[in-house]
């Protein structure tokens, strides 16, 4: 079992080696990887993933068939437009990687084991590796984003609308989704944060954490996650995971461990 491994750090890329290293026997078997970056709307970081934490990954993965995609946000515009001028669109042209739109991929319904279904892109599951680049963030809705909510992006765009108005309960969406599909490994950004929103345009305030996380257990990693945001916002501070409600439908499906063991990397 891997611990959430964790560097006070804002060098982006020598953390992204230092995981690459780490988990060498999982990446050198992939012949092809699919990378999910954050990229919910135009802003750029830290609503969105950081270009080095995306260029750090893709130089070390030469040998293997790689592309980047997303589905922003459904009140985010085009989303061809978002993604043909987001900074990320850059940092894929340089190393020839397609970003793709999930949204014209194709979506299919699938059920998790308690018969919770959701339409989302199977896209990600064509590769033998997926790994995933959220930025850890407080969330309006949900408490905070991270781990588990970046899986969010592979949604169709009706089921966010459902989730979002009420007519599907959200926090247990996101831990049923995370059931149906996981990453295998997820780098997690936390050098700046957004504080009180999400996005920028939502009322997120822009804020120094200053830590770089990784591993394989989204709900270990939000469970850091909820201790490191009690670092700069009062009202984080006796917040536990399981009253983040999504982390608490995650815990409860035994998707993770709440209480993981860091170290240092």
């Amino acid at each position: 079992m891997y611990p959430v491994y964790l560097r006070k750090t804002d060098d982006r890329r020598d953390f992204v080696r230092s995981v690459v290293k780490e988990f060498w026997a999982l990446l050198c078997e992939a012949e092809s990887v699919f990378i999910k970056p954050n990229i919910v709307s135009y802003e750029p970081y830290p609503t969105t993933t950081h270009p080095d934490a995306l260029a750090a990954l893709l130089e070390l993965l030469p040998n293997s068939r790689v592309v980047v995609g997303d589905g922003p946000a459904f009140d985010a515009g085009s989303a061809d437009k978002l993604l043909e001028q987001h900074p990320l669109r850059d940092v894929c042209r340089e190393f020839g990687v397609p970003l793709v739109n999930l949204y014209k991929l194709g979506m299919e319904s699938r059920a998790s084991s308690r018969g919770f279904s959701v339409k989302l892109s199977t896209y990600p599951t064509k590769f033998d590796l997926v790994i995933s680049l959220p930025v850890l963030k407080e969330h309006m809705v949900c408490g905070i984003t991270g781990a588990l909510k970046n899986q969010f992006g592979l949604l169709a765009r009706f089921e966010r609308i459902k989730m979002h108005t009420g007519i599907k309960n959200i926090h247990r969406s996101i831990a049923e989704l995370n059931a149906i599909l996981t990453p295998d490994l997820l780098i997690v950004d936390a050098v700046e944060t957004l504080l009180a929103a999400q996005e920028v345009r939502h009322g997120g305030h822009r804020t120094r954490l200053g830590y770089m996380l990784a591993g394989v257990d989204p709900v270990a990693l939000d469970s850091v996650g909820v201790r490191l945001l009690a670092e700069v916002d009062p009202d984080m501070q006796g917040v536990k995971p399981e009253d983040i409600p999504h982390l608490q439908h995650a815990i409860k499906y035994g998707l993770g461990n709440p209480k993981p063991q860091t170290a240092h990397l």
